[in-house]
């Protein structure tokens, strides 16, 4: 005796004693879509790494790895005596061509009055307005100088761009920082988006869907509709690259996780069933087909995708065939 056999045996001697009337559904066509599900990683959308824009040595560092910081908050410090010193001797250099430019709007407005009465030439006055006018050219070369030299001293503070968590330090206190040197690295966890590639031939179907479905590990199904296509394939496996963002607010995602993304590709015709109608026992997938007087009989079936509204039939049932509404009422009688 094959297992199948031995499995349905016993299941058939449940159906020796008649039953009273069963609720039964007609098998029938639904439309339902064509997927294909590819593997995928959960990031987050703003992630940096903070270098460093000017040189010093590290004096103070805030906050560490996995620390949470927000937004404008100081991360670390350099060294900045050399830049305020900068700032100190700009902010001079702005005086003193505040006060030139002073001076030189009075004898200005002194030299006008004595032209209009004639007492000086119209020479006397186009030097004075010389005189003026290079004076404002270099009280805002000044006023550009202290900009310049505030702006240095800002970049030996480190502050976070926007509120996330520390990954990584890439330095220590009393370390020399220079230009372009990494010092730390964080991402947000305010946006999340999902990442995947897709077969060359599915593209253009995903492209007009615009909308995936991203299963994480526990089942839960996410819904998204902010689907961006890359336009170009990947050299190497002909594959585009798609990315999506998701809800936040949703628990248990974070950056970096697997996921498998559902992607519709097309629709088609098939058998859908109800939960319900289906029994599993063991290896046994199988329904109760009704005959002429009611009386059931079981039949093995072999199942698709679980959907929305039921089960997908693959093979052992034709449209139109009457089956037992809910399995478990059968094997009750």
């Amino acid at each position: 005796m094959t297992t199948t056999s031995r499995l349905i045996a016993p299941l058939l001697l449940l159906l020796a004693t008649p039953l009273a009337a069963l609720e039964s559904i007609s098998v029938e066509q639904h439309n339902i879509s064509d997927v294909i599900v590819v593997d995928g990683t959960v990031e987050a959308i703003n992630k940096a790494t903070l270098t460093a824009q000017t040189q010093g040595r590290v004096t103070a560092i805030h906050f560490d790895v996995d620390d949470y910081v927000e937004a404008g908050e100081l991360v670390l410090e350099l060294e900045n005596r050399e830049q305020k010193s900068r700032v100190s001797q700009a902010s001079a250099g702005m005086e003193e061509a505040q006060a030139a430019e002073q001076e030189a709007s009075k004898n200005f407005a002194r030299v006008e009055e004595l032209v209009q009465s004639g007492t000086l030439s119209r020479a006397d006055f186009d030097r004075s307005k010389a005189a003026l006018d290079t004076s404002r050219a270099r009280a805002k070369q000044a006023a550009a100088n202290l900009d310049q030299a505030r702006q240095q001293l800002s970049y030996t503070q480190i502050v976070a761009p926007y509120p996330g968590i520390l990954t990584d330090r890439f330095v220590e206190v009393g370390e020399l920082a220079t230009p372009g040197k990494p010092l730390v690295a964080g991402l947000s966890l305010d946006r999340i988006r999902v990442t995947a590639t897709v077969p060359q031939r599915h593209v253009d179907a995903v492209r007009r869907q615009q909308s995936l479905t991203v299963i994480l590990d526990n089942g839960e199904r996410l819904q998204s509709d902010q689907v961006t296509v890359f336009p170009y394939a990947e050299s190497g496996s002909h594959s585009f690259r798609i990315r999506a963002e998701l809800d936040a607010a949703v628990e248990g995602i974070y950056p970096g996780m697997f996921a498998r993304v559902e992607l519709v590709t097309g629709e088609r015709q098939a058998l859908v069933i109800p939960q319900a109608a289906l029994l599993r026992n063991q290896e046994l997938t199988a329904v109760y087909v009704l005959d002429d007087k009611d009386q059931p009989r079981l039949t093995q079936v072999r199942t698709g995708r679980t959907l929305d509204n039921g089960i997908e039939i693959l093979s052992g049932l034709r449209v139109g065939t009457r089956i037992a509404a809910n399995a478990a009422e059968v094997l009750g009688q």
